[in-house]
């Protein structure tokens, strides 16, 4: 199941410095707080504004890439009237100045529903411009808008290469062939690739239509394998591996698309839990005879194609198969020319293997690869076979992701946790001796991109004070130059609300089982003085995702300061975010706590921070709300209905209500086979819906293609059944991602007024705001 940020809203969160010991108890741990805040004052900060335009979060960029040559720094930026839309954008580094490259106003803002879909897939919530790529050369740059694919030559005009008005069909995932001379894409479910010299177009594959298609990833490839290409090219473009997929076998289901104009049915095959998956098969085509090499994987039933990629001198092909089931992920060396295969090495799990895209093919025949053998993700150095595999990083902390490696220098760059699960850091590594270096410090959230040359590189950042930054750093960590400085100053979108802002305070409670359990606390100003001097108490509010794909608790900008759980907190509730057991960056032990069984020891987590809660002095412990998205909204529904009684009040958004309803790749990965034992049925909210206590909401977008609404149907049905009521709103035309501004200003509106009414104790009780002045709650 993917992640939307926003929708979590938690989303990336700050922090503070964490300023004392751990408290082994929920009842007796005492939060690691800051000084008491300030009496609240400046600008209100109210839903509207949150999603308004600039956005509060100031300047960012998104898709940083590095030219091939390292001169220029390429980025999507938001305009300042729309901080939904992108427009492409270069930074020359050595002149220091930015310039818009494309401005998206100047093309169609009609977008195909497979571009739609692919959007959705990526969680990209932008419109206009939102993907670009380089020649090897850096003179050429291409986009995809509005169903077609442009070029741009660096200093000249953008030129359309493909018609969609005549073909009836978007182009999608395109990208220069290495060369520069092609450019590949997919169309009408076939593979094309376009001379660029002789402006000519060729067909690779001719019979996709209907259930077939080719140089396509399949839905749960997309949604849960993050897996968003079907074509490969080898170096030099000798050859190009591609996959027919075939959907014949998956379930065709009419998902009602529900909008404000009426209803659309749309046709979906849609792969559920336990059912049949597309037939996906591999094959490698000799560009210039057109010969076509079929590749034996097994039977497409029992495996996912899960990564491809080429040796460095293209002489063979890297393919990972990942079994049904999840346990077992192979390693294969390919000949292009026959398609004969061998196995490289073969990675193994009692519960379920975590996919990663750290597979780098060396200059020398080497390979570097990622592991969670010792129950932490790991890079290792594996000869030309993987017949040897050498660690390159060890401990009890896990590798995030690999940014790049610069073979001259001997060094691999990756991110990580190794100073614990709220910071993400970059190090580097040498290949020779394994010895790691941070290259940041800074409590918070850093990231990378990577020069090709030299071990320049691009450095984001945001931390418990400080909005997104991005500059230019050397090989040491030093920065060269800054991109984006993002100062929070009396210049920037935030500053009418800075005087108001409540910092997050951060702590640790301990499990049943004795794993930390992080937490991010918000209390509204004034709370600990009020509870002191008159005995006033808080209605509080928990935010939770709760699942395997998302850690809320960071040390990163984000919700914590400018999104709904701030808006929350200034309103008068305390706020807390816990990341239970089953939920990543902690090692494959913690995250599998919940295999086989979601609602179980997440419940037993959460009910540990309502305790905590509800010994602080501050917070009414009779008025705790909990609210969460996608399986997250799940989470709620089950914490009404497994801990009857905790919570007065629950927000559920898009939840999954049977999983049975959801898609194989997420769901068997977790519950197994729904035709092997009772996970499904005890995971499902249905179990113990009769237990149901506190006031149910429920919100889902009526043209989710990711969780589809027939979970939320399914669920009133039953409700009304046993004589329970609820709260629901529904969202024309909103998929699983909450695209519309609009719908979200509504939607978050109708989650405060829900808390309102439902959290507030009757009499009207108060709460100071950020304006200083007060909420009054209704019964």
């Amino acid at each position: 199941m993917g992640v939307w940020r926003g929708l979590l809203a938690g989303g990336v969160l700050a922090s503070g410095v964490l300023a004392g010991g751990v408290l082994a108890s929920a009842l007796s741990a005492a939060p690691l707080l800051a000084a008491e805040a300030p009496a609240a004052t400046g600008s209100p900060l109210t839903v509207e504004r949150m999603l308004a335009s600039p956005a509060l979060n100031g300047p960012r960029a998104r898709g940083v890439k590095f030219s091939p040559d390292g001169g220029l720094v390429t980025y999507l930026k938001a305009k300042a009237d729309d901080a939904n839309k992108t427009d492409l954008w270069a930074y020359d580094i050595k002149a220091g100045e930015h310039r818009l490259l494309v401005d998206s106003n100047q093309f169609s803002a009609k977008e195909s529903e497979e571009e739609r879909g692919r959007r959705e897939r990526q969680r990209i919530r932008d419109t206009g411009i939102v993907d670009y790529g380089w020649d090897e050369e850096g003179k050429t740059l291409l986009f995809p808008m509005a169903g077609d694919v442009f070029v741009l030559p660096l200093g000249g005009s953008p030129r359309r290469i493909t018609d969609s008005a005549t073909t009836k069909d978007a182009a999608i995932d395109a990208r220069f062939a290495p060369g520069g001379t092609l450019v590949s894409y997919v169309r009408g479910n076939n593979l094309y690739v376009y001379d660029l010299a002789k402006g000519q177009e060729r067909a690779l594959t001719q019979d996709g239509g209907g259930t077939l298609s080719y140089g396509t990833a399949e839905f749960v490839a997309q949604e849960e394998l993050k897996r968003n290409t079907g074509y490969w090219w080898s170096p030099g473009a000798r050859y190009i591996a591609y996959t027919r997929v075939d959907e014949s076998a998956v379930p065709l289901v009419s998902r009602y698309d529900y909008g404000a104009e009426g209803v659309t049915v749309v046709p979906q095959r849609y792969p559920f839990a336990g059912g049949a998956n597309a037939k996906v098969t591999l094959r490698v085509m000799d560009l210039a005879s057109g010969k076509v090499a079929s590749v034996d994987l097994g039977d497409p039933a029992g495996y996912y194609l899960a990564r491809v990629d080429w040796r460095r001198d293209g002489s063979e092909v890297l393919v990972q198969r990942l079994s049904r089931d999840q346990k077992r992920l192979d390693l294969l060396a390919v000949n292009p020319a026959t398609g004969a295969r061998r196995t490289l090495l073969t990675e193994e799990s009692k519960t379920f293997l975590n996919l990663h895209e750290d597979l780098r093919a060396l200059a020398d025949g080497r390979i570097l690869w990622a592991s969670e053998r010792t129950g932490y993700k790991h890079l290792y150095l594996c000869d030309h076979e993987a017949a040897k595999c050498r660690a390159l990083t060890r401990g009890d902390w896990a590798v995030d992701a690999v940014a790049g490696v610069d073979e001259a220098a001997g060094r691999v760059f990756f991110t990580g946790f190794r100073e614990g699960p709220l910071d993400h850091h970059v190090y580097s590594v040498r290949l020779s001796t394994g010895e790691v270096t941070a290259l940041t410090h800074e409590d918070g959230w850093h990231g990378a991109v990577m020069a090709a040359k030299g071990g320049t590189w691009l450095h984001s950042y945001s931390g418990p004070h400080q909005p997104p930054q991005l500059s230019v750093d050397d090989a040491k960590g030093n920065r060269v130059t800054w991109l984006i400085e993002n100062k929070l100053d009396g210049n920037h979108p935030f500053a009418p609300y800075l005087a108001g802002e409540i910092q997050p305070e951060f702590g640790v409670l301990k499990a049943d089982d004795g794993s930390d359990l992080h937490y991010m606390l918000l209390v509204p100003p004034g709370a600990r003085e009020a509870a002191k001097t008159s005995g006033k108490k808080y209605p509080a509010i928990v935010n939770a995702y709760g699942g395997p794909a998302a850690a809320l608790v960071t040390h990163a900008w984000g919700d914590a300061q400018t999104g709904f759980n701030q808006v929350l907190a200034r309103n008068g509730y305390v706020v807390m975010v816990l990341d239970n057991r089953g939920t990543p960056h902690r090692g494959q032990a913690f995250l599998s706590a919940t295999y086989h069984h979601f609602g179980s020891v997440e419940v037993a987590d959460q009910v540990k921070g309502a305790d905590f809660l509800k010994s602080l002095p501050f917070v009414d412990g009779q008025h705790l709300g909990f609210y969460g998205h996608s399986h997250g909204g799940f989470m709620t529904i089950i914490m009404l209905t497994r801990a009857p009684g905790v919570f007065a009040a629950g927000a559920a958004g898009a939840p999954v209500t049977d999983w049975r309803l959801y898609d194989t790749a997420y769901t068997e990965r977790y519950l197994g086979d729904p035709k092997d034992g009772t996970a499904y049925e005890d995971s499902s909210v249905f179990k113990d819906l009769k237990n149901i206590q506190g006031r149910l909401m429920l919100i889902h977008g009526m043209a989710d293609d990711n969780v589809f609404f027939d979970n939320t149907t399914k669920l009133l049905r039953a409700l009304q059944q046993q004589g329970t009521r609820f709260d629901l709103m529904t969202y024309p035309g909103q998929r699983h991602g909450f695209y519309d501004t609009y719908a979200n200003i509504h939607r978050y509106n109708t989650m405060l007024d829900f808390f309102d009414r439902t959290l507030r104790p009757a009499g009207g009780a108060t709460a100071v705001t950020a304006g200083g002045g007060t909420a009054a709650g209704t019964p």
